[in-house]
């Protein structure tokens, strides 16, 4: 009898295991062709693949767990006349999971998408999937014309054949008692115990977990945005008329009321061919305001030297109350680039079916040359996806294993190549090091102790400053530098227990509070220190008023060049709000949601709340601020912020 339910359990063992060996088979199939549009699928594939093999397993076995357990507790008994309708249950489940799981796996390549309900939704708009896919792509595709479609049709048909000849008969029993056949099926189900610490991160994560758990994860997300708000066009009307008050610059309209974000000028203006400047811009990771020595409190050892005397030497703008909107990186990679706030509950990275207007590719209708070097892993937060097609170029370090001097030191390289060629450019430089857990690169430039991140975050800043210094010194001989701009931000901020737990994202100072300057000798740089409000989502606007660039966009900051006396920014991070004005700063705290409010010009760094003598204010401003996330959500997964090209 006991061998009997043995050797179900074998079936049911060898079932899973069979299903694993197709998904890794997939995963093979995935990671060792180029990307559809060349290149590698990921630049720094090692840090995924294994990953993703072991959340297979555990897609695999959650799958069929349910079907183990059910023989573990039968093993001492008869089993059922019906036992081979579960074999050949769990051999279709097996299959549609190998299915589902090649079908994320393309989409992955050419849309950079996970497979769920999200996916079906986006893309069931009229002519998108099409669009993005089957418009003569697949025969197109680098990794193989028509390839894809081997692993949606091969994989399962053959496994599900092989499966079904498996069950028609009893196999010997596995060599092992019930004593082993226990950890056997439960072991594999660890994975999600120790996710967060073999993916480093949420990000890696999304990227490797089994489909089923990414359907799972989407659906838990909400759908809620991709209703239109009831109260749209009041919320519409309602930016449109904020942003005109907010801007000195009048000279717009807004010409769509189905994307109220598209603003036309007036007017246009471009500047002269002879009359054209480069942009250097440096995204300084995790560069908090409060360890600025220019902008934060004042210390022995300033961790920012090379940023102090460019902040205070005459030649540079600076906006000491920038802000941005938090980690991770994307959410200041997009602000800056496209003048675009993050979404509320979502990666902005996820939504590639949506249409931006970001500044490499402004630049680059006008002729310039646009570059950009990364010392981290742009795969991580899907990124890649992006840059590719705002840059004429991305190029990656990962031999400089996260440190930021070898990767600033080859950039500087193509820098001067870019210079040489006598085309206005823009070289974007991105940063790694001054990232959790701040590791000491280069111990000379320590300055503080080792024991708690903020110690360490000191010495990883000082660290980055440093490299700086020597990427502008040695570019400061070059011809066409006296004609080149220097645009200087962090990406966000980080809460280090400040206010709650390390890492919360609460959207306190310590999160959101960044350095902004921008250097050069250009004669409309307003050259000096601006105590008033700022944020990233300024900065594209503001290059592009430098740069006499004036077009149509769906940019949400204004240009920094003349005063906004009415501005404001709002904020959602999921279930915490965040509305500034030129006033107030009202948050709603992540632990109870209770609205906290401070005087923004007399406590800059919040420290004393008035929301219990102004509770109608704080309930004012953050249900403000509520209106604005509803209707940028939805917005942005509806693919309406910017107009098609075609349009």
């Amino acid at each position: 009898m006991e061998r009997e339910s043995a050797r179900h359990f074998a079936i049911a063992f060898r079932l899973a295991l069979g299903g694993l060996i197709g998904c890794a088979l997939l995963q093979l199939m995935l990671y060792a062709r180029p990307s559809p549009y060349g290149g590698a699928f990921l630049l720094e594939w090692r840090k995924y693949f294994a990953l993703a093999l072991y959340y297979d397993m555990m897609g695999v076995w959650l799958i069929a767990f349910p079907f183990f357990l059910f023989w573990l507790a039968r093993w001492r008994r008869p089993a059922p006349r019906w036992a081979r309708i579960l074999h050949v249950a769990l051999a279709i489940l097996l299959t549609a999971n190998l299915l589902l799981s090649a079908i994320d796996h393309e989409l992955l390549r050419f849309l950079g998408v996970r497979l769920g309900l999200s996916f079906l939704l986006t893309y069931a708009r009229a002519g998108t999937l099409s669009d993005s896919l089957f418009a003569d792509v697949l025969a197109d595709d680098e990794g193989g014309a028509f390839i894809s479609l081997l692993g949606p049709i091969v994989a399962p048909a053959f496994y599900l054949w092989w499966a079904l000849r498996l069950t028609r008969r009893l196999p010997r029993p596995l060599p092992l008692g019930l004593w082993l056949a226990i950890p056997l099926a439960l072991v594999p189900l660890a994975a999600p115990a120790n996710a967060w610490q073999m993916a480093t991160g949420k990000f890696r994560l999304r990227k490797v977990e089994p489909v089923t758990v990414a359907m799972a994860v989407d659906a838990v997300q909400g759908f809620g945005d991709l209703n239109r708000p009831e109260d749209f066009a009041l919320l519409a009307r309602d930016y449109q008329s904020r942003w005109l008050a907010e801007s000195p610059d009048k000279g717009w309209r807004f010409p769509d009321p189905s994307r109220p974000y598209l603003r036309a000028p007036t007017s246009s203006t471009a500047a002269a061919p002879e009359d054209r400047w480069n942009v250097i811009y440096i995204q300084l990771e995790t560069f908090r305001g409060v360890d600025m020595g220019f902008l934060g409190p004042k210390r022995a050892v300033s961790p920012t030297p090379t940023l102090d005397r460019l902040a205070t030497g005459g030649e540079a703008a600076v906006w000491t109350r920038a802000l941005s909107y938090g980690n991770p990186s994307i959410n200041g990679l997009f602000a800056v680039h496209c003048s675009m706030p993050p979404h509320s509950r979502r990666f902005v990275t996820a939504f590639t079916a949506t249409r931006f207007d970001c500044l490499p590719e402004l630049l680059r209708r006008h002729g310039y040359r646009t570059e950009m070097y990364n010392a981290g892993d742009t795969d991580w937060d899907n990124s890649t996806w992006w840059l590719s097609r705002w840059y004429d170029r991305l190029v990656r370090y990962p031999e400089a294993r996260e440190r930021d001097r070898p990767a600033f030191r080859a950039a500087a390289l193509e820098i001067r190549k870019l210079g040489a060629s006598g085309r206005p450019f823009l070289a974007t430089i991105v940063s790694v090091t001054n990232h959790v857990p701040f590791r000491s690169r280069e111990p000379g430039f320590d300055i503080a102790g080792h024991g708690h991140a903020r110690e360490r975050i000191l010495n990883t800043t000082r660290y980055t400053d440093d490299v700086v210094r020597e990427l502008i010194d040695s570019l400061k001989g070059e011809p066409w530098f006296a004609r080149t701009l220097i645009v200087i931000a962090g990406d966000h901020g980080f809460n280090l227990g400040e206010h709650g737990r390390t890492g919360q994202q609460n959207l306190r100072r310590e999160s959101t509070w960044v350095p902004l300057i921008i250097a050069g000798a250009h004669p409309r740089l307003p050259r000096g220190r601006y105590e008033g409000p700022a944020s990233l989502l300024d900065v594209a606007p503001t290059l592009a008023d430098l740069l006499g660039i004036r077009e149509a966009v769906a940019w949400q900051g204004h240009s920094l060049l003349a005063a906004a006396p009415g501005w404001s920014l709002a904020a959602r991070n999921r279930d915490v709000l965040l509305m500034e004005t030129p006033d107030w700063s009202a948050i709603s705290d992540p632990a109870n949601g209770r609205p906290m409010l401070f005087d923004r010009s007399m406590d800059w760094l919040q420290r004393r709340d008035l929301a219990g003598e102004r509770p109608a204010l704080a309930a004012e401003l953050l249900a403000e601020a509520d209106g604005r996330a509803r209707l940028h959500d939805y917005l942005l997964r509806n693919g309406l912020i910017t107009a098609n090209p075609a349009n």
